[in-house]
């Protein structure tokens, strides 16, 4: 089955909780990401624009111990804004087709 990450990024506070509760999750070292809080800056002539995507890595594997036990992946889970989601990758396609600034990842399982 194919599975989506989904991320509304006009809403993420880049409070970086996905990447620490992946990194307790997996393990992993301080040099090591699960999933990653970029930051981009736009420049515009009267304000600027600051964004914050998360991003999985290619240490992200869904957390697929968590979801076969029914729950959601650890990054999903903690986000403090909930401007992440996981599911179905249809349902996740669906779910950004209703939104301005999104982006899903898919991976089968």
């Amino acid at each position: 089955m194919e599975y989506g990450l989904f991320v509304d990024y006009e809403w993420c506070s880049g409070c970086h909780a996905c990447e620490l509760a992946c990194k307790q999750e997996h393990d992993l070292k301080t040099d090591e990401w699960g999933i990653r809080v970029v930051e981009r800056t736009y420049r515009g002539k009267e304000k600027v624009t600051v964004e914050y995507v998360p991003i999985p890595t290619d240490y992200c594997d869904f957390c697929l111990p968590r979801v076969r036990q029914g729950k959601k992946p650890a990054c999903v889970h903690h986000c403090m804004t909930k401007c992440m989601d996981f599911g179905p990758l249809e349902e996740m396609g669906k779910l950004a087709a209703k939104k301005k600034k999104t982006v899903v990842w898919g991976r089968t399982f």
